[in-house]
């Protein structure tokens, strides 16, 4: 008997050998790292109260863990290099203590394997909801927007990701990938970790500044414009010289202020602006832009509608800029993003929309009987329209594209706003500076369209709709901070108080137990 048992423990053991030598050797090392746990969901209440997850991220966790059986899920490589993504959270402009990297400590021994690994799937899960969708629905803090989101599938993702030997390159990949959003990283990193001002101080309001102009004003102006890095000339410090009012200049540019280089009252307001409002900004743009970063196609119409400008994007990189004319405070544009522009009008003809009829139109006939007829308008079947035309509203050129809000591209009769610095001036639509060119640029796809073939068409008089097969993507956007291509990292105002109702929502959010949600790197 003794031999016969001998046996079976040698045959056992060169099985168990003859199978290790079969078996990769990673699959191994999986299996011996991953905890040999179940009933995970066991401890789904202390993870609640202990993470503060809402009912949509327990969901979640639950569809997650079900499809697997109730069984662990993480292998203890795997939780260090999660651990080490959540940890660098705070580079994207969040806040580290939302996803408590602290509780993925292998050397914290009050935590059950069980637990740390439900704990795992969760913070994964949530920075990946935030890195995909944003940590705020905009839907649910703004009135006039049609974003639509990417399917929500992070479960599949998560558990797609931890069937590959490294979990990294999924957690990497959560990041809108555009380059527009990864120079405002670059940016965001480079204002949070620059030393803190020496000249802290206000530069005092006073007279205009002319060349050759001396004093501390000066002084504290150039130290200023120097560490802000819009003065690279380390000459006199004293002296308000020919390098000084360029380096306002382009200070100006970049906050959208006419750049003349005189020290306006708007222009001293943005220089005395706390460090922290610009990487409060920084912060904002940077949620926004997670919030569509996963939408917005690589060629694209963007309209930032906040610094009142249109760019035509091809495959990331610029491909043709102007200014806009965007809406005023009373009739904001909306945020969008429509799937292509269809087609393009040529002397297109206005449907007055009933409340500029009512609101202004109305009124001004009390006034002036003629005004109809001073501008080419007339009554269809009770439709107020404005024929095509040099005195036409929409100018030559329209470019439609699917909206819910009835808002388009167009060209304009007054060129001369596109010289004004503020140009939120319309009712909703977006005038656009270059519309001849930008038809050009979409028809090229399209025989004999050349220069002098649409100024032909548009001379005729006759309105002519052009379709557009495979148009590209149309986004109304609202930008307060960007980078432009050369690294100039600019500002603008918030015109329509959308950044204040994003930090305000940020502000409610549920915060985790270790105090409150705050904007990363922002002194309150």
């Amino acid at each position: 008997m003794q031999r016969v048992g001998s046996r079976r423990r040698r045959l056992a053991g060169c099985l168990f050998l003859l199978v290790w030598a079969l078996v990769p050797s990673q699959s191994w090392a999986e299996a011996a790292a991953t905890a040999p746990c179940d009933d995970v969901l066991s401890v789904e209440p202390m993870a609640v109260a202990t993470l503060s997850l809402d009912p949509h991220e327990v969901d979640a966790l639950r569809n997650f863990y079900r499809g697997r059986g109730d069984r662990c899920a993480w292998p203890a490589a795997k939780i260090l290099s999660l651990r080490a993504v959540l940890s660098r959270a705070g580079d994207q402009g969040l806040d580290v203590a939302r996803y408590r990297p602290d509780l993925l400590d292998p050397g914290r021994g009050t935590l059950s394997d069980t637990a740390r690994d439900l704990f795992a799937s969760a913070m994964a899960l949530r920075y990946a909801r935030d890195m995909m969708f944003g940590r705020v629905d905009l839907h649910g803090i703004e009135t006039d927007i049609d974003v639509r989101r990417p399917a929500d599938d992070l479960t599949a993702q998560l558990d797609a990701a931890l069937a590959q030997p490294d979990i990294a390159p999924w957690l990497a990949g959560l990041a809108p990938s555009a380059p527009a959003y990864r120079r405002l990283v670059e940016a965001y990193r480079r204002y949070r970790d620059r030393p803190d001002a020496a000249d802290t101080d206000p530069i005092a309001a006073g007279g205009p500044l002319r060349l050759g102009a001396t004093g501390p004003r000066v002084a504290a102006l150039k130290a200023r414009l120097r560490r802000l890095g819009d003065l690279r000339d380390g000459a006199d410090d004293t002296r308000f010289d020919a390098s000084a009012k360029a380096a306002l200049a382009a200070f100006q540019r970049r906050h959208g202020i006419a750049g003349d280089g005189k020290l306006t009252r708007e222009t001293l307001a943005a220089l005395n602006l706390p460090d922290a409002e610009r990487l409060r900004q920084l912060v904002l743009n940077l949620e926004r832009w997670r919030y569509f970063g996963h939408v917005l196609a690589a060629t694209r119409i963007e309209v930032n509608i906040a610094a009142a400008t249109v760019q035509f994007i091809e495959n990331g990189r610029v491909g043709m800029a102007m200014r806009a004319v965007v809406g005023d405070r009373k009739h904001e544009s909306p945020t969008l993003v429509s799937p292509a522009l269809d087609a393009i009008v040529l002397n297109p003809t206005w449907h007055v929309p009933v409340s500029i009829v009512e609101k202004e139109i109305e009124p001004r006939l009390a006034r002036e009987p003629d005004y109809l007829e001073r501008n080419d308008m007339h009554w269809d079947n009770g439709h107020l329209l404005q024929a095509s035309g040099a005195r036409n509203s929409l100018g030559r050129i329209k470019f439609d594209f699917p909206s819910p809000f009835a808002v388009y591209l167009h060209d304009t009769p007054s060129h001369n706003l596109f010289a004004r610095q503020n140009r939120a001036l319309s009712h909703g639509c977006i005038r656009v500076e270059l519309p001849r060119e930008l038809a050009l640029k979409l028809l090229a796809s399209q025989e004999n369209w050349t220069p002098e073939r649409l100024k032909t068409a548009i001379d005729g008089g006759a309105t002519r709709i052009i379709a557009v097969p495979d148009g590209p993507q149309v986004a109304l956007v609202y930008w307060t901070a960007f980078v432009d291509e050369d690294g100039t990292v600019e500002f603008r105002p918030d015109p329509y108080g959308r950044d204040v109702k994003l930090e305000a929502a940020l502000d409610r959010m549920t915060a985790p137990p270790r105090g409150a949600v705050r904007l990363a790197g922002v002194r309150k």
